[in-house]
């Protein structure tokens, strides 16, 4: 079934034969091993000092970057505020959070102290409540928006800031 053809140039190629590389032994492994971690060791140190050098040098900017500061009225525009109504008069625990919203304070919720308010319930004094010491300035800073009232802390409300509106509130 083959046929025979003419010979060509491709047919007096010298047939190569035997092994192309040299067999690697353990010694030549572990040179080339060691030359790499040589080498990559060498990239790492270079690389670490490099980029400590330029980030120590300051290349894009002739002065110190700006500190971030955070104001107390920040901290306290941040916290959960739950405003309780200890008074005989409707909706005054809305009004008071709407003026908290609209000054930017985060008002969680607003109702009334132990559900219905009757008379023997009510509280005389405003009072703004923290739970966590932390907190205490911010507090000040949310009783000062409503007015002068005391603060206090108190781990009888659950929130960051609690406020118990009195009868004394105007």
């Amino acid at each position: 079934m083959a046929q025979k053809f003419p010979l060509d140039e491709f047919d007096s190629a010298i047939a190569h034969g035997g092994r192309h590389r040299v067999r690697r032994t353990p010694k030549i492994r572990a040179l080339e091993f060691l030359r790499i971690l040589v080498v990559a060791i060498v990239v790492a140190v270079l690389g670490f000092f490099g980029l400590k050098l330029v980030d120590s040098a300051n290349l894009f900017t002739a002065t110190s970057a700006p500190v971030q500061t955070v104001s107390i009225s920040d901290v306290a525009k941040g916290l959960e505020i739950t405003i309780l109504d200890a008074t005989t008069t409707s909706g005054t625990a809305d009004k008071v959070a709407t003026s908290l919203v609209d000054a930017g304070f985060n008002v969680v919720s607003a109702g009334l102290l132990g559900g219905e308010v009757s008379s023997k319930s009510q509280i005389d004094q405003t009072v703004v409540y923290y739970f966590d010491a932390g907190d205490k300035a911010a507090a000040a800073v949310i009783a000062k928006a409503l007015g002068t009232y005391p603060v206090k802390q108190s781990t009888a409300y659950a929130g960051a800031v609690t406020i118990v509106i009195g009868t004394d509130f105007k």
